[in-house]
């Protein structure tokens, strides 16, 4: 009974088993991110006080034809957003994000505001 069960267990290891030298190509996958200035296209920015101060946004910034849009909010002393004083049109740091597969630009976005 041993020998049944430590054979069946033997093939279910080796099966489980990959062969590592593939011939399928895999294409490589690649990412490059720069910051750059875009600027504020719409805004709305509204900030309170409840024990700690609390801000809550959406925003819109448009970059060499990228746009992005966030809705979010943050709370605390330390967690004031970059642009919680910003205005429409004025300009605001993002990060750009390149995918590049097998050394071709495959999608570019903006990812977020610094």
């Amino acid at each position: 009974m041993k020998k049944i069960i430590c054979l069946i267990l033997l093939c279910i290891c080796l099966t489980g088993c990959a062969d590592s030298n593939s011939t399928e190509t895999r294409d490589e996958i690649r990412y490059s991110y720069e910051n750059a200035d875009a600027v504020i296209t719409y805004i709305d920015m509204r900030k309170w006080f409840a024990y700690v101060p609390r801000w809550q946004w959406e925003i819109k910034a448009e970059y060499d034809g990228l746009t992005y849009e966030e809705a979010d909010y943050a709370s605390g002393m330390m967690n004031e957003p970059s642009f919680a004083d910003s205005q429409k049109g004025d300009s605001v740091t993002v990060e750009v994000t390149e995918k590049y597969v097998s050394e071709k630009l495959v999608d570019r976005y903006i990812s977020g505001i610094e």
